[in-house]
Formats: C-alpha cells, structure tokens, sequence
C-alpha cells in the first residue's frame, strides 16, 4: 500500500531496504482494480519476517557525481562520496511463535543539477533520508499469524530537480 513514486515528478524512487525485501511479484495483466493509479504494471514487495535462526546484514553503498561520464553540455559535476548505509537484524523472541525483523537506511546525497538550455547554470543539490523499519511476526497457530509492521521515513532535500526545464523566451517567440 506504498506509492514507490517520488513526490516532485512522479518519477520511480527506490523508497525501500533492498537486504529487508523477501519476495518480489511483477504482475502485468488481469490486475484487480485493488491497485489503482498503475500504468503498465504493479510490482508487489514481500518483507522479511524474522525465523528461529538469529541473521543480519550491513551494506555500505557509494555514489559520486564525478565518476559518471560527462556529456559536451555536461557542467562541473559534484566530486564527493555519498554514503548509503543499511542494516537489517532478524530473529526470534519465542521459538516457533513470535519473530522480529529490523532493517534500517541512512543516506546524505550531495550531487550536481544543471538547468536547461540556454543558461545551463550548475546549482548543488542535496538530498537526507532516513528510513527505519520493524515487524513484528506471532504465530497464535500454525495455520494463523498476526503480523503487525512500523515504518518511519523522513527525508530532506535542497535544490530538488523538479523536472522542470529552463525556458528560452526567444524560442517562444518564433526567434
């Protein structure tokens, strides 16, 4: 029940923990009115339960402007390190009935915009988010489960691309 589109644009965001994901559907025909607003398919994400087994990952992602390729109207791009870290912890309270899972994402983005033609003025975009998750898995029987699931997410961004390009008057004009 999660819109995975940014809110500037509407553009696909990754806005989860790829360690914290247990199974993926793709379903691209027949889809049940249930999902709405979709355009050529919907992408279901399953999250972890914790088990009996106690497990866990830490993943340190890097990003940097300067190693993308430049194009000839590329301006000066950002050079810094942009760390994502993520965790996930999982395990169990009480053998066989009750498990947790935790996964949690820190990211500091420092990147490089451009506006449009003609001016193609470089401007620095920055882009905070932390996300934190938790579920909770009881098992009253082994046929029923109560699953209960928190989620925090905060993000900050300065100078977001809005996807909104710099106009030419001149070119409005006919000139």
């Amino acid at each position: 029940g999660v819109d995975m589109r940014e809110p500037w644009n509407g553009t696909a965001q990754a806005m989860y923990i790829e360690d914290a994901i247990q199974e993926t559907t793709v379903s691209t025909s027949s889809i049940s009115a249930e999902y709405g607003r979709f355009s050529g398919g919907v992408v279901n994400l399953l999250t972890r339960s914790g088990g009996n087994q106690f497990s866990g990952s830490f993943r340190v992602n890097l990003t940097n402007d300067d190693w993308s390729a430049k194009t000839p109207v590329t301006t000066e791009q950002e050079d810094k390190v942009n760390p994502t870290y993520e965790a996930t912890l999982g395990g169990r309270f009480i053998k066989d009935k009750l498990w947790f899972f935790l996964a949690a994402r820190d990211r500091e983005l420092t990147e490089s915009g451009q506006l449009a033609v003609p001016s193609r003025d470089a401007f620095t975009r920055t882009d905070e988010e932390t996300r934190y998750e938790a579920k909770l898995t009881w098992s009253i029987t082994p046929s029923h489960r109560v699953v209960g699931s928190y989620l925090d997410y905060e993000q900050t961004v300065f100078n977001p691309d809005i996807g909104i390009p710099e106009l030419d008057p001149n070119s409005l004009m006919g000139e």
